[in-house]
């Protein structure tokens, strides 16, 4: 049902990754110092938590490797799949790059890179982290003592909001939705570590025990590189996961229906009940929150909500990180038969589905939404520099329409398109999938892909 980020397997990405290196791969370092690859070649891979970051000199050192984060690899912009900037009015900015690493520090997520505005009739865009990027126990030590990016300030700041955003969703959602003992089962203790006896009258905060939790997982692919002076760099430089590098709290996946549902304020995030787990709108400023509908169209935080205040029992898949094991902040949020007007129409393909066969064409799936009163039309053509599509001189708009299968429940179409002819790797490498409006003649949504690079050509 569920589209998550995580679910390729880090290994396969690691060995096939090692095993096809690009040999003419450049780097330029945030500082503007090129570096190229070491020869004969040195990869590595790793996936585990982070260790310590160095802000300043764009560096993190996961499962004992010191990487660099270069400003780009063969021109391209280094991106961080896994990571999100909002800003106001749940505006996503993209992914955080090397150009904005800083945001990952729990100093900078918990204070500068806050959105306290709310969304619409939603509750805020970010509050702040709940979790550290840090273990517990290491995010807890003083840097005085270590030498290490740690600061217990920050980590008190961090484990209070936790207490805070958490206790005000579990307030707002009608008794019995969530067990009485919940604020204890997170752990707000009394002196002698029992749960509260009433939960408007809560024990002194000194005896509160914040869940135990590990620092960020980070997954990264690459090479050695060298720079004129002969000073080496670990740099990821084989994408994962649709990254250049693949940072995540957790891979936490809930599944079922929604048994309670909150609209939140200022100061209390939307939330909904599952399976007796409280689900938060992610409140990190470093990772996204993503909600689809039918045919994995995006929906707004303000209709999901309001979606749920008047569909009770709503199915929905949840991906994100838990903190301890009865709160959860969604990053990913799949529910059915849910489709928002404000976008329009929305079309996508099933990246694994793309296939090319020379002589015999293109063959790609995927959905539209929604069917009735729209027609889908492709055509083939490049991209240029400036990432616009360009059609093809002698190309012309194509009708998928005898390829819909309509789902007259979901108002959708799916689409499984078999050895299409038109497309070239060499001179016709995107594919326009265009939306238009029967009644209107409006075109209401175009997708672009790069079938070449989706297909390895």
């Amino acid at each position: 049902m569920f589209a998550t980020r995580f679910l390729t397997c880090a290994v396969g990405v690691f060995i096939a990754g090692v095993g096809s290196p690009a040999f003419s791969q450049v780097a330029v370092l945030h500082n503007g110092v090129e570096v190229t690859l070491k020869l004969p070649l040195q990869p590595f891979a790793c996936e585990g938590p982070i260790w310590d970051i160095d802000a300043a000199n764009h560096q993190m050192r996961v499962v004992g490797y010191l990487m660099t984060f270069p400003a780009s690899l063969n021109g391209l912009p280094f991106t961080m799949s896994g990571t999100g900037i909002t800003g106001i009015e749940d505006f996503s900015e993209g992914p955080i790059t090397t150009l904005t690493f800083d945001r990952l520090t729990d100093f900078n997520a918990a204070n500068r890179d806050v959105v306290l505005d709310t969304a619409g009739d939603a509750g805020p865009v970010r509050l702040g982290p709940a979790r550290s990027i840090i273990s517990l126990g290491e995010a807890r030590s003083s840097p005085s003592s270590t030498g290490l990016h740690r600061s217990p300030q920050t980590e008190k700041a961090i484990e209070d909001n936790f207490f805070f955003i958490a206790r005000n969703a579990f307030l707002s959602h009608p008794p019995g939705k969530l067990p009485a003992t919940f604020l204890g089962s997170i752990g707000i203790r009394t002196e002698t570590g029992g749960f509260p006896v009433n939960n408007n009258q809560l024990p002194p905060r000194r005896y509160w025990r914040y869940p135990t939790s590990a620092g960020a997982t980070v997954i990264a692919n690459g090479h050695v590189y060298v720079d004129n002076l002969g000073r080496e760099y670990n740099i990821p430089d084989v994408e994962t996961l649709g990254g250049s590098v693949n940072f995540g709290f957790s891979e936490n996946v809930l599944i079922g229906h929604v048994t309670s549902a909150a609209l939140g304020n200022y100061n209390t995030p939307d939330s909904f009940v599952v399976g007796g787990v409280l689900v938060l709108m992610n409140q990190d400023p470093r990772t996204p929150l993503d909600i689809y509908g039918t045919g994995l169209a995006p929906v707004s935080k303000a209709f999901f909500g309001s979606y749920l205040s008047v569909n009770p029992g709503a199915a929905v898949s949840i991906v994100g990180h838990m903190i301890g094991e009865h709160v959860l902040m969604a990053e990913e949020i799949e529910v059915d038969g849910v489709f928002d007007p404000a976008i329009g129409a929305w079309v996508s393909t099933i990246d694994n589905q793309w296939k090319y066969q020379p002589g015999a064409g293109l063959s790609y799936r995927g959905s539209m939404v929604p069917f009735a009163d729209h027609t889908l039309a492709i055509r083939y053509g490049n991209i240029d520099a400036k990432g616009v599509f360009v059609p093809g001189v002698n190309t012309v708009e194509r009708s998928l329409q005898a390829n819909l299968t309509s789902d007259p429940l979901s108002d959708s179409a799916s689409f499984n398109v078999r050895d299409q002819a038109g497309g070239d790797a060499n001179s016709l490498r995107a594919i326009r999938f265009t939306v238009t409006k029967i009644s209107t003649g409006e075109v209401v949504r175009e997708q672009v892909y790069d079938w070449a690079t989706l297909v390895g050509l």
